[in-house]
């Protein structure tokens, strides 16, 4: 491009910034970014993305602001990029405040900004806030119902998750592989088991939708919280699929609650072979042993531990500190 002049060319600068952002290279991505003569919305917009694909929130938002006070006016696309970046750092602080300029600025907003309203409130624990961003929207996609089952699923509310998929057949759209994965995951953190089986059925016979590994896993997951250990494990047997270590981990996890010593063995030796340098397979496999009293066998997970030089990772809180970005 340098050679034969093409530098100045707004269309393949934005191409290469897209191009660099997805080699995880915002910093030379923003280089081209700065040279340009003539930045469009676009332009402007696929930096922003690039560097919330790169986990550079603090930089989007200071492009965001400064994309404000240059007068450029973003789009559908640029509000959407930042609430995912927003929902992806659970940061709800700035998340209401974007919620609240695009309002100002664009009081019926579209279908991709109203779903990532409600994928970042449901992602920052504010299960009522991503139900009232639903319900002001005037035109809802399967991905909109899907985030909304999909929030409800992981707090908890297991009933009203299966209540909106019921829902959005009625409006007449068609649930898809998503949409399942995300209700069955309803089920299993709220020990839905009859629902999960008519859930399941229902993509299978009805939708003619062929579950992957990730909705066995589901399965496996639901019937391993209840302490049905043997069922969970004969899912991994019967169907014909390769078990991953999602699939192992959930037996593994059922056996540490309702100590299944021989089970976990089986579970814990798969999931070792898959991954030898995860530590928590070792560690939950050795908390097993040392419930049922079998000191050695704990010693014996320890020393391996040792062996490999493999270290327990330690758990952390992440804290949404109170910041802003100023739009006027």
């Amino acid at each position: 491009m340098v050679t034969n002049g093409f530098v100045s060319n707004p269309h393949l600068n934005t191409k290469l910034i897209i191009f660099y952002a997805k080699i995880g290279d915002s910093r030379a991505g923003r280089k081209v970014f700065d040279r340009m003569t003539v930045r469009n919305v676009v332009c402007w917009t696929a930096q922003i993305s690039g560097y919330g694909k790169n986990e550079c929130h603090e930089d989007a938002l200071l492009l965001f602001s400064e994309m404000h006070r240059v007068g450029v006016k973003a789009n559908q696309f640029t509000y959407a990029s930042v609430l995912n970046m927003c929902a992806n750092a659970a940061s709800l602080t700035i998340g209401r405040q974007l919620h609240a300029f695009a309002i100002k600025n664009k009081p019926s907003y579209d279908v991709a900004v109203g779903n990532s309203l409600i994928d970042m409130y449901a992602k920052s624990g504010e299960i009522e806030d991503a139900d009232r961003a639903f319900g002001e929207m005037k035109e809802k996609n399967v991905i909109s119902w899907t985030s909304l089952i999909s929030g409800y699923g992981k707090h908890g509310y297991g009933s009203k998750a299966i209540s909106l998929c019921k829902e959005m057949e009625d409006e007449g759209l068609a649930p898809n592989d998503i949409t399942f994965l995300s209700g069955l995951f309803a089920c299993s953190h709220s020990g839905l088991n009859k629902e999960a089986s008519e859930f399941f059925n229902s993509m299978i016979n009805r939708h003619n939708i062929l579950p992957r590994a990730e909705h066995y896993s589901c399965m496996v997951d639901l019937f391993a919280r209840v302490g049905q250990l043997e069922e969970a494990y004969s899912i991994i047997c019967r169907n014909n699929i390769t078990p991953n270590a999602s699939l192992w981990g959930a037996i593994l996890g059922g056996c540490l609650s309702y100590g299944n010593v021989v089970l976990a063995e089986t579970a814990a030796m798969h999931l070792i072979n898959l991954n030898p340098d995860i530590s928590v397979n070792y560690t939950v496999l050795g908390n097993i042993y040392a419930t049922a009293g079998l000191w050695h066998k704990n010693c014996k997970i320890r020393n391996l531990m040792t062996h490999r030089k493999l270290k327990k990772t330690p758990g952390y809180s992440s804290v949404d500190s109170p910041r802003s970005i100023y739009l006027t």
